[in-house]
C-alpha cells in the first residue's frame, strides 16, 4: 500500500487543524506510524482529549483512497511536508499543510523569489493600475507572483505578471477543479501555463468562507513579503498581511486618498507602522535586500565609471554624454524637472500637471531604464547633465 495514502488519511481529518497535525507528524515522525497506533498507544504517548483520540482511532482509508484516484485522474500532484519539492518557505511556518495539491509547475523559489499581492475584489481604477504597475515589474524582475487569483487586485497583478512573462501561483480555498470565481476561468488557464494553483484542500472541495482565512496563511507562507494594493477596513487582504507580520515576513502597502474607504486598510498599515509604504518596486527591493539575497541582479543601471577618475579628470568636464532615450513626453518633463533640482515625487508633482499616478509609474519606469536611480526615498540622475 502506499504510503502516500497514510498522509492523505491524515490530512483529510477536518477535524483537526493544520498545527496540530504538524505537531503530530514531529512528535511521530511520520503518518504511517501514527496510524499504525491503538488507542491505548495514543492515551499513553499523548495527553490528547478523547475527543482528538477517537479521530485518530478512524482507520478508513475509503476517502485517502479517493482522493489519490481524484488526482490521478485530474492530473494533480500531491505533495507532502516531506518532500524535497515541497516549498521551503511554506515549511517555515508554525502550521504550514502537510499535504498540498498542486496543478501546473512550481516555480523556483530560490531563482523566482515569490511575491504576494493582494487586494480588494472592488478595485478602483487607482487600485487595478497599481496592481498591474507591481505584477508587471515584478514579474520583469524575476520575482513569482503569489495570491488568490480573486477578482479585483488579485487578478489584476497575475494578469500583468503573465503578460510581462512572469512566473505566478494561484491558491486555491478549495479544490483544484473548481475553478473560484468561475469568471477566472481564462485566467487560471493562463496561469497554468507557466506557473501553478495549488491548495491544502482536495478535489472537489466547495470554495466555503470557512477556507479563504486558512488559504491565506499559504499564500504568505510561500512569499518573501506581501505587498496589500487596495484594501478597506474590513477586508481578507488585511488577514494575509497579518498573517505575514506573524510568520514574520515583510509587510508593504500602496498608500492612497485618505478619504478614499477602499484604501483605508492600506493607509492603516503604514501608519501603525504594521507595512512599509510601497509607491514602486524598488521601495520593496531595497528594502528585502532581495538581489544580494538570492542572486537576482536588478536592470543594468547605466553609471559613470570612477576607476580611472583621479587620471583624467580634467577631460570629464568636456566629454559629451549620451542623452537618455525617454518613452513619452512625460518622461520627458520629469527628467526635466528633476534635472533643474527636483529630489522627490512631490517636487515633480508640485511643477507639472503630471497627476500621481502617473509621476509614479514613470519614475518606476525610468529606473528600470537606469536613467534615475532612488537611494533613501531621494531620486538621483544617472545622466548627470
Amino acid at each position: 500500500m502506499s504510503i502516500l495514502k497514510y498522509w492523505l488519511w491524515l490530512s483529510t481529518k477536518n477535524e483537526l487543524n493544520a498545527k496540530f497535525k504538524f505537531e503530530l507528524l514531529q512528535l511521530f515522525g511520520n503518518p504511517q506510524h501514527i496510524y499504525s497506533l491503538s488507542t491505548k498507544e495514543l492515551a499513553q504517548k499523548t495527553n490528547f482529549s478523547k475527543k482528538y483520540i477517537d479521530i485518530l482511532a478512524d482507520k478508513s482509508l475509503e476517502k485517502a483512497e479517493k482522493v489519490l484516484f481524484d488526482c490521478e485522474k485530474l492530473g494533480i500532484n500531491i505533495i507532502t511536508v516531506s518532500d524535497s519539492n515541497y516549498p521551503y518557505m511554506l515549511s517555515n511556518i508554525v502550521d504550514p499543510p502537510i499535504v498540498i495539491y498542486v496543478k501546473g509547475k512550481l516555480v523556483n523559489f530560490e531563482i523566482n523569489p515569490a511575491i504576494a499581492i493582494v487586494g480588494t475584489r472592488k478595485a478602483s481604477p487607482y487600485g487595478l493600475m497599481a496592481a498591474d504597475m507591481f505584477g508587471g515589474e515584478l514579474a520583469k524582475q524575476g520575482f513569482a507572483i503569489v495570491s488568490g487569483m480573486a477578482k479585483g487586485i488579485d487578478a489584476a497583478s497575475m494578469r500583468a505578471a503573465i503578460k510581462n512573462g512572469g512566473k505566478t501561483i494561484a491558491v486555491f480555498a478549495g479544490g483544484l477543479d473548481i475553478c473560484f470565481p468561475p469568471e477566472n476561468n481564462i485566467l487560471m488557464g493562463d496561469i497554468l501555463l507557466t506557473g501553478a494553483i495549488i491548495s491544502e484542500n482536495p478535489p472537489s472541495t466547495s470554495h466555503h468562507s470557512y477556507y479563504f482565512p486558512m488559504r491565506n496563511r499559504i499564500i504568505s507562507g510561500l512569499s518573501r513579503a506581501v505587498l496589500v494594493v487596495e484594501a478597506p477596513h474590513r477586508s481578507g487582504a488585511l488577514i494575509t498581511a497579518h498573517q505575514a507580520l506573524e510568520q514574520g515576513k515583510e509587510v508593504f502597502a500602496v498608500p492612497a486618498n485618505i478619504n478614499s474607504p477602499n484604501s483605508a486598510g492600506c493607509n492603516r498599515l503604514i501608519s501603525r507602522g504594521e507595512a512599509a509604504m510601497a509607491t514602486c518596486v524598488h521601495d520593496i527591493t531595497r528594502e528585502l535586500g532581495i538581489f544580494q539575497d538570492v542572486g537576482l541582479k536588478p536592470k543594468t543601471i547605466k553609471k559613470q565609471n570612477f576607476e580611472n577618475e583621479t587620471k583624467d579628470n580634467t577631460n570629464k568636464t568636456n566629454e559629451k554624454q549620451e542623452l537618455p532615450q525617454f518613452k513619452n513626453d512625460e518622461q520627458r518633463i520629469i527628467f526635466n524637472i528633476i534635472s533643474k533640482g527636483a529630489k522627490t515625487p512631490e517636487e515633480i508633482m508640485e511643477n507639472s500637471n503630471i497627476d500621481a499616478s502617473r509621476v509614479m509609474t514613470e519614475l518606476t519606469m525610468m529606473e528600470l531604464d537606469g536613467i534615475l536611480m532612488r537611494e533613501n526615498g531621494i531620486i538621483i540622475n544617472n545622466f548627470n547633465l
